[in-house]
């Protein structure tokens, strides 16, 4: 048993992050039992937390049958994209004549910590996603964009899982790499018209190296 969780913000914090980083998979089932004793907690305690994964969108429950963690949709991750896309170059353009000094500092220091991780001889797949957050984040919170930028990150139960199979499944870290120093070189040179093909490339990267890997090896991930 681990070590006993007082609340279920407690345990939904582990289950959301293991369902995210692709730990418990697509289609996988979720029983009371076993999380109860695997969580020392009681079976209303767990049920609350399995309600609450149903409401974000990364577990089903069906009465009688069971709790499964939920496939990924691919229509809804290519609309995210696109969603992200469209705001992410947006802001952008709006953020490169106003990009300070400190405001270079932070993207540069942000963009190291990434390439740091991307280079470590074993890889933290959930630090590489974090610092990938903090980078994109910057623009978005120097142009007071945060509650935007908490609602595009909100909805990530298809496309944060997405992301993740990527990062863990490619290797394509060498090219998100040189995907973040474009960026930032654009911004510096304050050229507006680059930030839309280069957040479209960046974004649509992830498709571009899994190619047919989404309908062959990893098929049963996907509705």
């Amino acid at each position: 048993m681990e070590q006993q969780y007082k609340t279920d913000s407690e345990i939904y914090a582990v289950l959301e992050r293991e369902i995210i980083d692709l730990t418990l998979r697509p289609g996988c089932s979720l029983s009371e039992n076993p999380l109860c004793a695997r969580f020392g907690a009681p079976r209303s305690l767990i049920r609350v937390v399995l309600q609450r994964l149903q409401e974000n969108g990364l577990v089903k429950i069906v009465p009688y049958k069971g709790t499964t963690v939920t496939r990924l949709n691919r229509d809804i991750v290519d609309e995210l994209i696109y969603e992200r896309i469209a705001v992410e170059a947006r802001v952008l353009r709006d953020f490169a004549p106003h990009c300070t000094p400190e405001h270079r500092a932070l993207i540069r220091q942000r963009a190291a910590a990434y390439d740091e991780l991307a280079k470590a001889e074993t890889l933290d797949f959930n630090r590489l996603y974090e610092a990938d957050t903090r980078l994109h984040e910057t623009w978005f919170s120097a142009m007071g964009k945060m509650y935007l930028w908490r609602t595009l990150q909100n909805a990530h139960a298809d496309y944060s899982r997405f992301r993740m199979l990527d990062t863990l499944t490619t290797g394509g870290l060498a090219e998100v790499v040189a995907d973040h120093h474009n960026l930032i070189d654009a911004i510096e040179r304050c050229d507006l018209a680059a930030f839309e093909p280069l957040v479209e490339r960046h974004l649509y990267g992830g498709i571009r190296r899994l190619g047919s890997k989404l309908t062959e090896e990893y098929a049963d991930y996907f509705e």
